[in-house]
């Protein structure tokens, strides 16, 4: 049974891999988790901020989460990468990384240019070893890919209470667009839903656990600028514990250089607005949206790619703050296969997306 398992990681691994690469080579303009912009660097330190918990709100392509009013509850978080633990783990020996976090939790984990594995973690009066560890993340991942991966494990409570441990680990590339923070847009970002449901069995109870885990990635940044988290516990004959939280973490380096595994133009963004356009590359018709944090004067143009003037999209007075959508009909202003500009003005700012017809 193990053997089998295992085996079925590795043909996810490989399904996974052949499917992001086809969607590379057929354009495929999404961003992509890979091991080399987003995979766990020792030494590393992640400082993140306590925010007011929000709802996620909704999954799919294109969302504009405006989280622009979340407040700070004033608590910061640090979390450390390592190469060696700070207290042995008997059972746990194939790890290469370590991830310790705030309360003295500190998670032994493999990692590979592949996949990331947890093997196993300590706590304050816990000490966890998975003899079938959990599969945590598989590179590259991009939006619309998932995979669901079966653990099993023991921990001991205080070195006396044994508890038998099992359960799913389900990771999805569930949503794409564009993330309004307090005074920062960050479009072409992408969500990760991670939910992990166990069930700990000790000599007394057993206890049914379900973690729900939100984590939008943005261009250029490392480590999850946003993780929204919710922790369910239910105890046999006891009502269940809930327990909801949200951090930021906009204060890690942003390497401007390297903005995911697909060529694409780094994203221009501003505290004011926010533009995007899909699908790129397009066969009839391609739509943009943009996002206004006050009402100013746009104009949107459509140039060729010799810079040839194509076509007056929109040119307002002024328009209201807010999101605004449109659409362009290749048949309708007779464009041949070929590279095009779509030309944004607001107010005093330009912003230029490049589009491919096929």
């Amino acid at each position: 049974m193990i053997t089998f398992v295992k085996n079925l990681k590795i043909m996810k691994k490989y399904i996974l891999f052949a499917t992001a690469m086809i969607l590379v080579s057929t354009g495929f303009s999404q961003y992509v988790l890979s091991y080399k912009n987003n995979a766990l660097i020792k030494g590393d330190v992640i400082l993140s901020k306590e925010v007011q918990y929000v709802d996620p709100s909704s999954a799919g392509l294109n969302q504009i989460w405006d989280f622009s009013k979340i407040t700070f509850n004033g608590t910061d978080n640090s979390s450390r990468i390592l190469s060696s633990p700070t207290a042995k783990l008997e059972g746990v020996s194939d790890y290469n990384i370590l991830l310790s976090e705030g309360g003295g939790r500190e998670y032994y984990l493999n990692m590979t240019p592949t996949d990331l594995t947890e093997k196993g973690y300590t706590a304050k009066d816990l000490t966890m070893v998975y003899s079938d560890p959990v599969l945590k993340m598989i590179y590259p991942f991009t939006y619309g890919e998932s995979f669901t991966d079966k653990y099993v494990g023991s921990a001991l409570f205080q070195g006396l209470t044994k508890i038998d441990v099992s359960g799913d680990n389900t990771v999805t590339a569930d949503a794409f667009g564009t993330l309004i923070l307090p005074n920062l847009t960050l479009i072409n970002t992408l969500r990760v839903k991670t939910e992990k449901t166990g069930v700990e069995v000790n000599p007394c109870s057993s206890n049914v656990v379900r973690i729900l885990k939100y984590s939008w990635y943005a261009p250029g940044y490392r480590y999850p600028v946003l993780v929204i988290t919710t922790i369910e516990s239910k105890t046999t004959g006891q009502e269940p514990v809930i327990t909801k939280s949200a951090t930021i973490n906009v204060q890690q380096p942003v390497n401007t250089e390297t903005v995911g595994d697909v060529p694409e133009p780094q994203p221009q963004a501003t505290n004011d607005i926010a533009v995007s356009v899909y699908p790129n590359p397009f066969n009839e018709k391609f739509n943009f949206n943009y996002f206004l944090r006050k009402q100013m004067p746009v104009k949107i143009a459509l140039y060729d790619v010799i810079g040839k003037f194509t076509k007056l999209v929109l040119q307002s007075d002024m328009q209201a703050e807010g999101i605004h959508t449109g659409e362009i009909d290749a048949e309708e202003l007779n464009l041949t296969p070929g590279m095009y500009y779509l030309r944004f003005t607001f107010e005093n700012q330009v912003v230029v997306k490049k589009v491919v017809k096929l």
